[in-house]
This record gives structure tokens, C-alpha cells and sequence, in this order.
């Protein structure tokens, strides 16, 4: 039982107040701050390199490889530091993960054109970069809900986590504060004619955005540098990433915790990082010229929609905080994939009425972005690292992650494709119907663990403690 019992494990620390594990769980917070600005900044940034570089939206190919580079990126890191928390100890791989993502942000605001003919080729760098980046971005993820989950009684594992998670929140909202304190004081190189700045620095305001997302980790690295100083853990009874997935036992929650992520992320990332393009459609902006970012106008303004889109759903992850031990988060993902379902069929169904109203239609798209913190973007964070033993939990936590980036890869390919050809509407119709299939994944292939232990003494004893005997692990695998 000695690879059972470890360094940090809920036996050990439930219901206490380790300081070595309070200090674990704001480095994981931090983190996850970290991350989400990271993941994000690229909304604001791409739209600025491209009116820089492309004289406008005249590059749609070389933004959309940005964007996915460091989900692509995300979903390596999320498969390999998952594994390498299990297998290294949680402190030491998410110290590796912020030393990754670090460089990434840092060589991401030194991008350069690699082709002096071809300016656009600054994307091919920013690509590379971005792609490093995301590889310690998703190492985060595992990581970070493991850490907090394993220091957190039953009583409160659900309110620990979110609180942990809703730094993401956070994270969201600071890029476009930072934006607008970068271009209303250097500029972005463009000129305005109603829009004051200090002054007018072409090329600065995107490095400063990008390279900003590296201050967490540096502030943080050297706390980070002590915990990763710990003991090893044991793990001669740890099981490859391959092994844990072969198991049965273990694929009625995978199925439950990865394919709710799957599907939640094509929805939330997809309108995420193309909600530039989406707003330009809401506003009536022409696709052909240059997106203005600090308009004197809020149509006009990227960075204000950004940040009232930000500020709507903020509020969501704290709600989550609220609930999460009191609902349940088998019943609040069903209520945010429910109400997202329905948010996104009025606005395919009346976008074309809400447009001369463009407050309601940037508030009703603002609600999608609270039912999804209130709902499937906390829940799918925390569900991995409670359903899964300790042995593996930091492995399949990291698969089901890969698998919600796979649906982030997903929707941030096909959305600004979709958008052109067929229309927004139909875009929310899509998003809609990923949230209908969210909910019949949660229904049947989601526990309610509250209040209940989080790993037992071996494999079965998560299917042990399932309340309903007509959904466990053990019938579904015969």
C-alpha cells in the first residue's frame, strides 16, 4: 500500500490546514490565472498583428494555425505532464509546466516575420512559440485540479476546486484590462481618428500582451522551486497512460468526464477565440477592413466587448463556487449545458431581430458565457480528478483535458470557416447541439459525488460506491 499513500494525499490532509498544501493550492490558482491569460491574450493580439500585418483580416489561414497551435500544443502537455504527475509527483511536473509555459510567452512577444519578403510569416514564429507555450498551458490543467482536489476534505473538494479553477475568471478579464492599458498607451500602430493614446508604437502593444503571461510563472517559480525539491513519490504500482486506459473499469467515467469535456469545449473556445469574429458579425463591422480595437465606440471597441463579454461570465465560476458541495456537479453541468442549449437556439433563432440592439445581443451572448462557468467549464475541471484513484488520477485527468483541447481544436478550426460560409446562426445552431449532447453524456455516464470519498483502496472502490447500482462501471463493462 505504499504507492497508495502519498505525499499530499486526502488522507493525510483533509480537513487540516497544511500550510505546504495551502501554498500547493494558491501556486495551482495562480496557475491556472496564468493559463487562461495565456490561452486567451492570442483573441486580442491575433487581431492586432493582423491589421500590422496584413493590412486587415487577409489572413485568416495563418491566424487560425496561431490559435490552434498552442491547443495543439495543450493537448501534448496535457497527455504527457498528466502522466508525469503520477509518475514524478505533482509539485515537480507543475513547476516544469510553468518553466514551459514561461518561455513560451517570453519568445512569443520577440516574433519576428522568418520570411523578410513575406510579413505574414510572423505567424509561422508566433505559431512555434505559442505551441511551446501550450505545452506546460495544458500541463496545468491535471495538475492543478489534482492538486487542489487532494488537499481538500469530501465536504469541501467540490468548493476548493472551483475556487481554484474560477482564476480562470480572472485570467479572461485581465487581457482585455491589460490590452486596453498597452493601446491606450502605446497604440497599435494604426491611426485613429477619434481615439487618443499616449503615444503610437507600432508593434509594441501586441509584445507587451503577449509577454506579460510569463510574469505569473516568474513570480511564482521560486515557491514553485521548493516544492518540486520534494520526494519523490513512489510509484512502483503506477500504471502507463495506456495501461490505466485499458482498464474497463475506468471507461464508463472517461467516456463521462472526457466526452463532456469534448463536446463543452467545442462550444466554449470556438466562441472564445473567435469571438472577435463573432462581434464583428453582431456589430456589423466590414470583414474586409481593419478590426478596431480601442474605438471611440463600443462597436467599435474590441476591447470593451471583450471585457463586458468577460465581466458577464465572471460571476458564473463564483456561483459554481456557491453550489458546487450543495448541488452537486453531475446536476450543475445539466443545468449549464441545458440553459447554453437554449441561449444558443434564441440567438440562431432571432439574431437577425437582436442585431438593431446590440446591448441585448452582447448580454444574451454574455449569459452563454455565465451557464458555461455556472456549469459544464467548472464541473469538467473538477470531475476528472475525483473519479479517477490517486495511482492514475493525474494521467486520466490529463487525458480527459486532451480531450476537451481535441474539442477546443475542434471549434477554433471550423468556426471562423463555418462563420463565412454558412452564417452565425448556424454556428449557435451547432454550439447548441454540442450542449444537448452534453447533457445526455452527463445523464448517463456522470456520478453525483458529493460528500463522498474521492479514491478508495483500490480500483473497484469507485464503482463500489456508486449510489445507483443500474449505472456502474462494473454493469457497463460486460
Amino acid at each position: 500500500m505504499a504507492a497508495e499513500i502519498r505525499e499530499g494525499s486526502p488522507e493525510e490532509t483533509a480537513g487540516s490546514t497544511d500550510p505546504k498544501q495551502m501554498r500547493a493550492t494558491i501556486i495551482a490558482a495562480i496557475s491556472n490565472l496564468s493559463t487562461a491569460y495565456n490561452l486567451v491574450n492570442v483573441n486580442l493580439t491575433n487581431e492586432i498583428m493582423e491589421n500590422e500585418f496584413c493590412n486587415g483580416a487577409h489572413c485568416n489561414a495563418s491566424i487560425a494555425a496561431t490559435s490552434t497551435a498552442c491547443l495543439a500544443g495543450a493537448i501534448f502537455g496535457q497527455l504527457t505532464f498528466g502522466y508525469v504527475g503520477d509518475w514524478l509527483g505533482r509539485g515537480p511536473a507543475l513547476y516544469l509546466t510553468m518553466v514551459m509555459s514561461t518561455t513560451g510567452a517570453l519568445v512569443s512577444a520577440f516574433a519576428v516575420p522568418l520570411n523578410p519578403r513575406d510579413p505574414t510569416s510572423v505567424f509561422i514564429f508566433l505559431s512555434i512559440a505559442r505551441f511551446i507555450l501550450g505545452i506546460g498551458v495544458g500541463g496545468v490543467y491535471p495538475l492543478a485540479a489534482t492538486v487542489a482536489a487532494e488537499g481538500s476534505s469530501s465536504s469541501n473538494r467540490g468548493r476548493s476546486v472551483a475556487l481554484v479553477f474560477s482564476m480562470q475568471g480572472v485570467g479572461q478579464l485581465l487581457v482585455p484590462v491589460v490590452g486596453m492599458i498597452c493601446l491606450y498607451t502605446f497604440g497599435d500602430g494604426m491611426e485613429h481618428e477619434k481615439t487618443k493614446t499616449v503615444m503610437n508604437v507600432k508593434g509594441l502593444s501586441w509584445r507587451l500582451i503577449l509577454g506579460l503571461g510569463a510574469l505569473p510563472g516568474i513570480l511564482l517559480m521560486p515557491f514553485q522551486r521548493a516544492d518540486s525539491q520534494a520526494a519523490r513519490p513512489d510509484t512502483s504500482q503506477a500504471p502507463s497512460m495506456l495501461q490505466a486506459l485499458s482498464n474497463r473499469a475506468y471507461w464508463r467515467s472517461i467516456l463521462g468526464c472526457a466526452g463532456g469535456w469534448f463536446l463543452f469545449d467545442i462550444t466554449f473556445y470556438g466562441n472564445s477565440l473567435f469571438a472577435p469574429a463573432i462581434l464583428q458579425d453582431v456589430f456589423h463591422v466590414d470583414t474586409g477592413s481593419s478590426t478596431p480595437v480601442i474605438g471611440s465606440k463600443l462597436q467599435n471597441n474590441l476591447c470593451w466587448q471583450l471585457a463586458i463579454l468577460a465581466l458577464l461570465g465572471l460571476p458564473g465560476y463564483y456561483v459554481s463556487v456557491c453550489f458546487m458541495d450543495r448541488l452537486g456537479r453531475k446536476n450543475i453541468q445539466i443545468q449549464g449545458f441545458g440553459m447554453m442549449a437554449m441561449l444558443y437556439t434564441i440567438l440562431a433563432a432571432f439574431l437577425d431581430g437582436m442585431e438593431d440592439l446590440p446591448a441585448l445581443l452582447l448580454f444574451v451572448y454574455g449569459l452563454t458565457y455565465f451557464f458555461s462557468n455556472f456549469g459544464p467549464n467548472s464541473t469538467t475541471f473538477i470531475l476528472p480528478s475525483e473519479s479517477f484513484p490517486q495511482h492514475v488520477r493525474s494521467s486520466l485527468n490529463g487525458f480527459c483535458a486532451a480531450m476537451g483541447k481535441t474539442g477546443a481544436v475542434v471549434g477554433s478550426s471550423m468556426f471562423k470557416p463555418l462563420i463565412t460560409a454558412a452564417g452565425t446562426s448556424f454556428v449557435f445552431i451547432c454550439c447548441a447541439v454540442c450542449a444537448l449532447l452534453g447533457i445526455i453524456v452527463t445523464i448517463f455516464c456522470v456520478d453525483d459525488r458529493r460528500g463522498q470519498d474521492m479514491m478508495g483502496e483500490s480500483e473497484e472502490s469507485l464503482s463500489q460506491s456508486r449510489e445507483d447500482p443500474f449505472i456502474e462501471a462494473s454493469d457497463c463493462s460486460r
